[in-house]
This record gives structure tokens, sequence and C-alpha cells, in this order.
């Protein structure tokens, strides 16, 4: 089954950092469908100029009004693709002026596509950990509980070269075997990257052995065979730092977490900072984080 990706794109088309993550990752990106978002800064100084300006020949799949640098963005992310020996039909291209904030705006689109996941670069995942962290006011509340966010989340830096693999944090909660799930679905045919299981203790006195076996029943049915499949479990009272020293050493190129563990319901609670999602945030420089709601 094709996958269906929503990446975002801003001005800075010099750092297409989530389209450099799935060129990095996948080897079969044919089968895979991307959609570019691009949304204009309601304050860009080439908003009056440009923001009506179309294509002289508009590019089929092309949707709304392109900017300067949306169509600059767009051509190189083309061309990063097509040397991925992606093909340009698979990919569509949504751009608009900011509407209610960009990180609203991301989760609003993501919520009203049947995306597998939603690709934040570099400057999107700054916003967004800039965003969590603020107090968790009622404004807040609102726009995560609005916005349904029901597609997995991508914070991708800058990929290093030669990472592969993929790192799934598991505690035994249905936001951890939702993480599971959506690895194993993502991997299915992507058998150059392996999966590693891997349970934080810090004193919880939880089964590692059950919830290992529950992960792996999960990944079976998306066809993933025991020799792609390894576990492990450490010690760390520091959670993410911990999980991060971890995936660092071993060179992994993502690491996949649920949003509510079971200690507590990150979304739910509206208090990210100091919490594992939010210390992983900071940590990922060279690892794709995937965050599963």
């Amino acid at each position: 089954m094709n996958k269906h990706f929503l990446v975002t794109v801003s001005n800075e088309y010099d750092h297409l950092t989530g389209v450099e993550f799935i060129c990095s990752f996948f080897k079969q990106l044919s089968e895979h469908q991307i959609t570019l978002l691009h949304i204009s800064r309601l304050d860009a100084n080439d908003m009056n100029k440009t923001l009506m300006k179309m294509w002289d020949k508009p590019e089929e799949g092309v949707t709304g009004p392109l900017t300067v640098g949306a169509r600059r963005a767009l051509d190189k992310s083309k061309s990063l693709l097509s040397e991925s020996k992606m093909s340009v039909d698979h990919m569509i291209t949504k751009t608009f002026p900011e509407r209610y904030g960009k990180i609203q705006d991301i989760l609003s689109e993501g919520a009203s596509g049947l995306y597998d996941a939603i690709l934040l670069g570099k400057r999107a995942s700054d916003t967004l950990q800039w965003f969590f962290e603020r107090p968790a006011e009622e404004t807040a509340k609102a726009i995560i509980r609005d916005s349904s966010l029901n597609s997995p989340l991508w914070i991708c830096p800058v990929p290093e070269i030669g990472r592969k693999h993929v790192l799934v944090c598991v505690d035994g909660s249905e936001g951890s075997m939702r993480a599971v799930d959506h690895v194993g679905y993502i991997l299915s045919k992507q058998d150059q990257h392996t999966i590693t299981l891997f349970h934080v203790e810090n004193g919880a006195g939880l089964d590692s052995a059950a919830i290992f076996q529950r992960s792996t029943e999960i990944l079976h049915t998306h066809d993933i065979g025991d020799e792609r499949i390894h576990s492990d479990t450490t010690w760390g009272l520091n959670v993410a730092g911990t999980i991060t020293s971890y995936a660092e050493k071993s060179g992994f190129a993502a690491i996949a977490v649920g949003l509510e563990g079971v200690d507590q319901g990150i979304l739910k609670r509206m208090n990210l900072a100091g919490g594992t999602t939010s210390g992983l945030i900071e940590r990922a420089e060279k690892i794709s984080l995937w965050c599963c709601p």
C-alpha cells in the first residue's frame, strides 16, 4: 500500500530537511505519495507582490498561489526526489497564506487529509518546540483539541549519511503500542531497516518481557520477520537522555515514541515542558523523531 506523507516546506529552501530525510531513509519512493505544504507568513516582505502570482504554466497537482520562496522550495524538492528515483507524478503541492498560525495550519491540514505522517523540517520543529513549551493556556489546549492530531508527527533535523534503522520506545502503554504499529506499517516493505524495541527501566516495575512480546506480535501483523526485530532494556532515571544516548551510540535514523505513556498522557495534560517528548525534541540533532498520537 502506498504511503502518503505531508512534508512542510519553508521559504528557506536550503533547509528542506523533511524532504532530505525521506530521500535518505526510503529505498523505493515510487511507492509513496508526497504532498508538499508551504504556508506563507502573513508578514512576509514579498506577500503583497507575489502571493497571487502564479507560474506561467502551473504544474499539474499544484494547488494555491505560489510565492517566490515556495517556487524555489518546490524546484529543489523535485530535484532531491528525482535524484532518489521518485517520480514527480507522485507529488502534489499545497500552498496558502498563514491563517491561524503556522502550527495550527499544519495540524489542521494533517487532520483534513489521510496522511500516514506529517513531516516537519528543522525550522518547523523549532517553532513546534517553542509552541509546546509555552504555558499550557486555554488557547494552546483548544488548538491541539481542534487539530485532532491523528497522524504521527515526524520531526526531521538534517539527516546524517549512514544512519539506518528505527528505535521504538515501549512502556506497555497504548500510545507506545500505536508507535510500534506505525513503525511496522511504515517499514513493512523497507527491509533495509531493522526495528529495535527499547524499554527504559526507571523503577516503575513494568514487565519488559511482556511488553516486548506484545510489540513483536504487532510487528508480525505487518510481515516484519523476527530477523528484523531486536529488543533491549536499560536503566535510566532521565528517560529522554537515556533514549537519545542509546540512539546516538547505535546510529539509529529515527526514534519512535507514543505521545501518551503509562505515567502521563502528554498531550492530554498539555504540559510537554520537562516531559520525555519535549526532552527528545530538544536533543534530536541527527535523528528523526516520530511522535505517535
